[in-house]
C-alpha cells in the first residue's frame, strides 16, 4: 500500500513543480554547443539540495566519439532530474536542483576541443558557476543547504570546492567518488603513461585552487574538505568499487577513521554481497535501488536523513 500511495503521489505532484530552467551565460554549454539546462523542483521550505549527475568522462578524442549523445547534449525534459535521492527530498519539501551531466569533463572544464572539426565544449564549470549565480542568494540564506552528486557529480563537488565553501555549514554528500587516503596516495604516483595527455585533454585550463597541484588533490576526500572548512561530510565509498585502487586493508582502514571524524558515512563490501549499483561493484547508491535497501535494519535514505536532522544512526560500516 505504501509503494502504492508513494507512486501516487508521484505520478500526480511530482511533475507539477518540475520546471526545466537554461542557464545564461553564454559560456555554459553542453559539450555540443548548446546552452546547457537544469532542473529546479520548488519545495514549501527554506531547504535546498543541489543534486549533481554522474556519467563518466571523456578523457580523450575516442572516448568522446564513443559516449551516447544524451551526455553531450542538454536536457530536454524535467524527467531527466528523477533519480531515487532527488524524488526523495522532493517529497520531504526542499526545494532542489538537478544539474544535467552534458560536458564530459566531470562539471570542471573552461576550455574546448576540435574533433573531427567541430568545437567540442569542455565547459562544465562556467555551468556550475552559472546555476551558483542563479541561485546564490537562495544559497546564502538557507536553512539547510546539501550538496550532492554521484560518481562524476561527487568529483564535482571536490572541484568546485571554492564555491560550496562561500555558504555557512552546506552538508555534502559524496556518492562513489570519495579518496580514502590508500587510493589518494596511489593516485599521486599517476604521472607518466597516458597521464601528462589525460591531464592536458581533461584538465586543460583548471580553476585557481587547482592549477598549482595534483589534480588528485582537488578530488573529494577528508584533506580537500578539511583545508576548505567544510566538515558536514557523508560520503559512500563501497569495496568492489573499481575506482578504489591500492591495499584494500588500507583503504579499510581510512575509510573507518574518514567515518569516525564525520560521524557519518557508509561502506559496504559489496562485491562480496553482490550489490551492482550503476556499474559493478556498489557504485553510485544514491541514484540507484540500493538508496533504500536496508542494512541491518537501516537503509542509506535513513542515515542520510538521521545525518540532517541530527538524530538517529549516522554511518554503516561494515566492508569486510
Amino acid at each position: 500500500m505504501l509503494k502504492i500511495l508513494s507512486f501516487l503521489f508521484l505520478l500526480f505532484y511530482y511533475p507539477l513543480n518540475a520546471k526545466l530552467i537554461e542557464t545564461k551565460s553564454p559560456k555554459a554549454l553542453c559539450s555540443n554547443g548548446e546552452q546547457a539546462t537544469f532542473t529546479f523542483f520548488e519545495g514549501k521550505s527554506n531547504n535546498w539540495l543541489m543534486y549533481i549527475q554522474g556519467g563518466g568522462v571523456a578523457a580523450n578524442e575516442d572516448q568522446y566519439r564513443s559516449r551516447n549523445n544524451g551526455l553531450k547534449s542538454p536536457a530536454v525534459s524535467s524527467d531527466r532530474g528523477k533519480t531515487h535521492m532527488v524524488e526523495d527530498f522532493v517529497q520531504n519539501d526542499f526545494n532542489v536542483l538537478f544539474v544535467p551531466y552534458c560536458s564530459n569533463d566531470i562539471h570542471q572544464g573552461t576550455h574546448k576541443h576540435i574533433i573531427d572539426g567541430k568545437e567540442v565544449y569542455y565547459h562544465g564549470r562556467y555551468i556550475i558557476e552559472d546555476i551558483f549565480e542563479q541561485f546564490d542568494n537562495k544559497f546564502a540564506n538557507a536553512d539547510k543547504l546539501v550538496f550532492a552528486g554521484y560518481s562524476a557529480g561527487s568529483l564535482a563537488l571536490g572541484l568546485n570546492v571554492d564555491l560550496i565553501k562561500k555558504y555557512n555549514n552546506p552538508y555534502l554528500i559524496a556518492d562513489s567518488w570519495w579518496l580514502d587516503t590508500e587510493s589518494h596516495n596511489v593516485r599521486l604516483q599517476w604521472n607518466e603513461g597516458p597521464w601528462p595527455k589525460i591531464v592536458k585533454f581533461l584538465y586543460n585550463d583548471r580553476v585557481d585552487h587547482c592549477k598549482d597541484s595534483h589534480w588528485a588533490n582537488c578530488f573529494p576526500s577528508r584533506s580537500l574538505f578539511e583545508r576548505n572548512n567544510l566538515n558536514k561530510i557523508f560520503f559512500i565509498w563501497n569495496i568492489g568499487d573499481p575506482y578504489i585502487k591500492g591495499d584494500l586493508n588500507k583503504v579499510r582502514q581510512s575509510i573507518k577513521e574518514d567515518s569516525n571524524f564525520y560521524n557519518a558515512g557508509f561502506s559496504i563490501n559489496a562485491e562480496k554481497r553482490k550489490l551492482k549499483g550503476n556499474i559493478e561493484w556498489g557504485h553510485v547508491m544514491t541514484a540507484t535501488d540500493l538508496y533504500y535497501e536496508k542494512f541491518d535494519g537501516n537503509s542509506l535514505q535513513d542515515l542520510i536523513w538521521n545525518w540532517i536532522n541530527g538524530s538517529g544512526p549516522t554511518k554503516y560500516i561494515n566492508n569486510n
